[in-house]
């Protein structure tokens, strides 16, 4: 008697891989249904991220059951590790098998066992954001398998949770002036329209008060206070590039961390999410895996079709050192996101010879310099490659 699987409850599998949870999450987002129950196979070395991908899931707790599989005498034997599964499993139940995950050791335990019960096996390709159906049978040639798009958007917040990350992207930083004005400060630094004495106000104010909450125009350019470094050009320089603050006489914290860069952040974070289009996407988030208090600040990051993607931004940058410096930073970050992440630096440094570019890709980074932004055919090239790493045109 054929069996109407739409209508009936099913059991969700999936092997655990620690590393890389993300195709049992995206599995379970896409064929989970009321009534479903879910079944983690792990090793006992993985199995600690079971609880956590549940939470994750947001699935009644009663409604997850693992199965463990332990060493034997102190090795992972393909006899006993199928024995183990197959003594959990019921054949009454159908289940809807995830074959990506775990080592390939496992894979064709699990795959093995599960073909004498009731199952639909599966295959997520995150990379192509794509589920494929298959029938494990003895026909190559009939061409069965059935390829299904992975619907299912992350968001940002739970890509970071996902991998055990915590973040304060729920209080992310908001624009503080208009895309427009970003856009103006960007053309007068892309065609060189500021003076020695402007970059040097600039500089002061990053060096000196980059982290004050405010900051009293008229004293820091006549100051009478000994730790005070001087800035008489000030009033002249916000004068210059149209900068009216928001209270008369004075720069907030917000309006100084904008003024020494935060504008370019704005810009890509515009210019980004008005090309792109990206299901969600932030600036100057905090990350941390919850064990090591490191201040990893992501300038611009985003989620496009379930791949993250982090930009740090620089206006520009003075040395040879100095860019090393940022790309260690990109490359740590990099790190504590597991690998998984896409990472670019966008700067308006001028790289005539492509020495950065190439130092930035052998660290698995893309480096945009004033040649890649200025130039509309050269960013959209950039912006293009972006949206073929997502899969989406």
């Amino acid at each position: 008697m054929c069996q109407n699987y739409s209508t009936m409850s099913k059991t969700i599998v999936n092997i655990i891989d620690k590393s890389n949870p993300m195709p049992a999450y995206l599995f379970t987002k896409e064929y989970y249904e009321e009534g479903d129950t879910l079944l983690f196979i792990s090793t006992e070395e993985e199995s600690d991220c079971i609880q956590l991908l549940a939470k994750q899931l947001e699935v009644d707790e009663t409604l997850v059951k693992s199965i463990i599989v332990k060493r034997h005498e102190d090795k992972m034997l393909y006899e006993y590790i199928c024995r183990t599964i197959k003594s959990e499993l019921d054949p009454d139940t159908h289940y809807y098998l995830n074959l990506a995950g775990g080592n390939r050791y496992m894979t064709l335990s699990v795959q093995h066992v599960f073909e004498e019960f009731d199952t639909l096996f599966f295959y997520t390709q995150t990379r192509e954001n794509l589920i494929v159906k298959t029938i494990f049978d003895h026909s190559i040639y009939d061409d069965d398998d059935e390829v299904y798009p992975i619907k299912h958007r992350m968001t940002l917040k739970e890509y970071f949770s996902l991998y055990g990350l915590e973040s304060d992207v729920d209080k992310s930083r908001q624009q503080v002036r208009e895309t427009a004005f970003s856009q103006h400060l960007f053309t007068m630094f892309s065609q060189s329209l500021f003076g020695q004495g402007d970059y040097q106000v600039m500089d002061i104010l990053r060096e000196k008060y980059r982290n004050w909450k405010f900051l009293i125009i008229s004293e820091v350019e006549n100051p009478h206070k000994e730790f005070m470094t001087p800035i008489p050009n000030l009033s002249k320089f916000l004068n210059y590039i149209g900068f009216v603050p928001e209270r008369k006489g004075s720069l907030q914290g917000h309006e100084i961390e904008y003024l020494t860069g935060g504008w370019f952040e704005e810009y890509v974070y515009a210019l980004i999410k008005g090309v792109l289009q990206p299901d969600d996407i932030a600036m100057g988030v905090h990350i941390s895996n919850g064990i090591i208090k490191h201040n990893n600040e992501l300038d611009v990051c985003f989620m496009k079709a379930n791949k993250l993607f982090v930009i740090e931004c620089k206006t520009g940058v003075t040395s040879e050192s100095l860019y090393n410096e940022i790309v260690y930073k990109v490359c740590a970050l990099k790190e504590v996101l597991l690998g998984t992440s896409n990472s670019y630096i966008f700067s308006l440094k001028k790289d005539h010879k492509g020495n950065w570019k190439k130092t930035a890709k052998y660290m698995g980074i893309t480096f945009c310099d004033w040649l890649n932004l200025t130039k509309p055919e050269n960013l959209k090239l950039i912006l293009n490659e972006m949206n073929k790493i997502a899969k989406e045109k």
